[in-house]
């Protein structure tokens, strides 16, 4: 992720992720392959309501050990089912018709963005140093603002970008609205369905405030909701991710910020 430095080295790894994305990469950990099909997630039940058992903070399905020279990864599922985990489909509000389509949501997670780090840099490969380092820079990018990424599918002639004049994207935690502070979107791209059929989707990179005020937004929150609303269409699609009450504070054992002084704890 961190190759060629640019301004922003978040924009640039999620922007190589872009590219590296629908690749099939080998991964070393455990025997796991590091890549996500775009189509298969999109035809896969995906419920508007995303229910996780855990805090988006907490490392359940990822962990991360040291061997002599190099960082081991092990993912209780594969990289494609964790994507997924963290992903889920839409409601449509307003007045407009109903629509069916495969667009999907995901929220990055903090174990999605580590485990991303294999696709992106092929951090397993790294001297342990440097991994650490990349780890670390990570956790601190995560804990500074909140990703979603919106998988737009579009007919043939469609532009499939939801934030910018036309388009309005707000994030909701409990009584109060947030707008990206940026966002960022990758080209037009073909996915591959049932059927030998294929579909158009942009995916579009939306980025909101983690903390406010010294107040971390997520703390003591179960849920969030995200809203797109686009010219013309008349309704508005609402995503939304909820996570068990009795684990929101997982995270808060020692503090989001701490987290980033021991990469290799398992939270």
């Amino acid at each position: 992720m961190f190759l060629p430095f640019i301004s922003s080295p978040k924009l640039f790894c999620r922007l190589t992720g872009i590219l590296l994305l629908p690749l099939l990469v080998a991964g070393c950990g455990g025997g796991d392959t590091y890549s996500v099909d775009q189509g298969q997630i999109a035809e896969r039940f995906l419920p508007a309501e995303r229910t996780v058992s855990h805090h988006p903070d907490s490392l359940q399905a990822l962990e991360i050990t040291e061997g002599d020279e190099k960082i081991q990864y092990e993912l209780s599922r594969d990289y494609e089912s964790l994507f997924q985990k963290w992903s889920c489909s839409f409601l449509n509000l307003g007045t407009g018709p109903s629509v069916s389509s495969p667009t999907y949501a995901t929220l990055w997670s903090l174990e999605l963005s580590l485990a991303s780090l294999q696709p992106e840099t092929g951090i397993l490969t790294l001297r342990k140093k440097r991994a650490r380092k990349l780890l670390e820079r990570r956790r601190e990018e995560y804990f500074d603002t909140i990703q979603i990424d919106v998988f737009w599918f579009v007919r043939r002639g469609g532009d499939g970008i939801v934030a910018g004049p036309g388009a309005r994207t707000t994030l909701h935690v409990r009584d109060t609205t947030y707008r990206p502070v940026r966002s960022d979107h990758g080209p037009l791209r073909e996915a591959f369905l049932s059927g030998g059929t294929t579909a158009l989707y942009r995916r579009n990179m939306l980025y909101f405030p983690r903390t406010l005020d010294g107040t971390d937004i997520l703390e003591g929150a179960s849920k969030i909701r995200l809203e797109v609303s686009r010219t013309g269409s008349g309704s508005t699609r609402k995503f939304v991710w909820r996570w068990n009450e009795e684990n929101t504070a997982v995270h808060k054992e020692d503090g989001p910020r701490a987290t980033t002084a021991s990469p290799l704890t398992r939270r």
